[in-house]
């Protein structure tokens, strides 16, 4: 019996653990992956302190439907504090910011929608199909 519950804990967490949407923190690796894939780019930008940026992270972007739309995008998360450059060349003024890029890493929209995450599934599907191949 015991063995059970404790191969059922693991298991769970082995679940919680695949469920996780997969960023690349570098947008020059990042992009070189879009590239090469030729799947599209959803480009977060966050920082530690920002609350709604955390609450993405904790409510929308750990949503099955959302996880799984992410898996035809090449996820790139940005760190305002760390990365000036890029938030300057993408004229972020408030965080969070996500735009979503062609595999060649023209803009094709900067996300305007709520935040829930029906929403975010929905324009990530739509993105991904705009380049699927």
């Amino acid at each position: 019996m015991m063995l059970l519950v404790v191969t059922g804990c693991f298991a769970g967490s082995e679940d919680a653990t695949a469920a996780k949407i997969q960023w690349v923190t570098n947008l020059a690796e990042g992009l070189r992956l879009a590239r090469e894939s030729g799947k599209p780019v959803m480009l977060f930008f966050t920082a530690d302190w920002c609350a709604p940026c955390l609450e993405l992270k904790k409510y929308v972007f750990t949503d099955k439907h959302v996880v799984a739309a992410s898996t035809r995008l090449i996820n790139i998360s940005i760190d305002a504090d760390k990365d000036y450059e890029t938030l300057s060349a993408y004229k972020v003024r408030g965080i969070p910011a996500v735009f979503f890029l062609s595999p060649r890493g023209e803009i094709v929209s900067k996300y305007g929608g709520d935040r829930s995450a029906g929403s975010f599934a929905k324009e990530m599907k739509a993105v991904a199909d705009r380049h699927a191949r």
